[in-house]
C-alpha cells in the first residue's frame, strides 16, 4: 500500500494537529465529566484520524495485472428477399421483423465480440466485414427495407456464398479466434437454381446455428411501397410465400450447426448463446511489469460517515441544536 495525498503530506499534517490541539483546548475546559471530556475527545481524534487517511489517499499497487482479449468473430447471413417481408412472423408480423429481434438479442448477449454482415437478395451483399461496433451492426439491421418486386429477380440461397467464405477464411487467420455464424433465412429458393453444398465452409465455424422464419401456410408480402400486396400474376391472387425447412435443415447440416425454427419463439436461441457465450470464454491472460493503483480510501469513509452519525445523535440528544 501505498499513499497519493489530496495535499502537500506536510500541510495536512500541520492541519490535522493544529485541529487536535485546538479541540482538545475546548474539551479539556468543558465543564462535564471527565469520562464525558475523555470519550468526547477519543470519538473526535477518531474522525480527525479517519479524515487523515481519506486525505491522504490510501492506494493498493497491483504488479500483476488481468487483461481480456475478445475472442469471438460472429457473422450474420441474413436472406434480404422480398419473401422476408412476408407477414406470418409469430401471428402477421413480417419475418424481417424477427430477425432483427432476434440479431439484436445475440449482439447485445455477445457484447465485446466482432461483428460481420452479409445480406444477399439479387446479389450478396457485404454491409460490414468484422468490427467490434455493436451499435453500428445494429443500425445496419434498422435499414433493412422491402425489395422492389418489380425487379426482383427470385431467391437463391446460394448467393452470399463467397462473401461468406471470404469472411470466414479472414476469421480463421486470427489467433485464439471462434468463429460463429448465424444464418437467417426462410429458405425459399424461387429461381428454380439448385442449393449450392456449404459443408466446405464447416471446417471455419465453431458454433452458430440457422435461423428459420414463416410457416408451412405462408403469408402475403407487401410491396415496397406498404400499399399493396405482391401480386402472383401465375395465380392472379396474392402471391403466398412459405418456409422451405428443407432447404434450411440441408444448410445447417453443411455447416455442422443446428437448424431452428423461430416461429416458436426464440427460447432455443438464447439457450444456445448461452452455450456459445459458456464455452468461448474471453481469453485471460497474466502480465507483470505494469501498477495499477486501486483506491481504498473508501474503506475509511464508511466508518467516518458513522463517527459523524453518532456525534450529530448524542449533539441532538443533549440540546446543543
Amino acid at each position: 500500500m501505498t499513499f497519493k495525498p489530496i495535499f502537500s503530506i506536510g500541510i495536512m499534517l500541520v492541519a490535522f494537529g493544529a485541529f487536535f490541539v485546538l479541540t482538545a483546548f475546548f474539551v479539556i475546559r468543558n465543564r462535564s465529566s471527565r469520562p464525558d471530556r475523555f470519550f468526547t475527545l477519543l470519538r473526535l481524534t477518531v474522525i480527525y484520524v479517519l479524515a487523515l487517511v481519506i486525505g491522504l489517499r490510501p492506494v493498493m499497487v497491483e504488479t500483476k495485472y488481468e487483461f481480456a482479449t475478445k475472442n469471438l468473430d460472429v457473422l450474420f447471413v441474413v436472406d434480404n428477399t422480398i419473401s422476408m417481408w412476408a407477414q406470418d412472423y409469430n401471428g402477421r408480423k413480417e419475418r424481417m421483423k424477427g430477425v432483427v429481434s432476434d440479431a439484436r438479442i445475440i449482439i447485445d448477449e455477445l457484447a465485446g465480440s466482432n461483428f460481420g454482415l452479409v445480406t444477399f437478395d439479387d446479389t450478396s451483399h457485404v454491409l460490414s466485414p468484422f468490427t467490434q461496433d455493436m451499435q453500428y451492426i445494429k443500425d445496419l439491421f434498422d435499414t433493412f427495407r422491402s425489395p422492389d418486386s418489380y425487379y426482383a429477380r427470385g431467391s437463391d440461397l446460394s448467393k452470399p456464398y463467397q462473401d461468406v467464405e471470404a469472411l470466414l477464411l479472414s476469421s480463421s487467420r486470427k489467433e485464439n479466434r471462434k468463429t460463429i455464424v448465424f444464418f437467417m433465412s426462410d429458405g425459399e429458393i424461387t429461381n428454380g437454381k439448385e442449393l449450392r453444398d456449404y459443408s466446405e465452409l464447416a471446417q471455419y465455424i465453431d458454433a452458430g446455428a440457422v435461423l428459420g422464419y414463416g410457416t408451412a401456410t405462408g403469408g402475403r408480402m407487401s410491396d415496397a411501397y406498404g400499399y399493396d400486396y405482391v401480386y402472383d400474376y401465375n395465380s392472379h391472387e396474392d402471391a403466398i410465400s412459405k418456409i422451405d425447412e428443407t432447404n434450411l435443415q440441408k444448410i445447417a447440416d453443411d455447416l455442422a450447426l443446428t437448424y431452428m425454427n423461430m416461429n416458436s419463439g426464440n427460447t432455443a436461441l438464447r439457450g444456445a448463446v448461452d452455450v456459445i457465450k459458456e464455452s468461448s470464454k474471453t481469453v485471460i491472460e497474466t502480465g507483470d511489469g505494469a501498477e495499477i493503483h486501486n483506491d481504498i480510501y473508501y474503506f475509511f469513509a464508511i466508518p467516518l460517515a458513522i463517527m459523524l452519525l453518532i456525534e450529530l445523535v448524542l449533539i441532538v440528544r443533549r440540546g446543543r441544536i
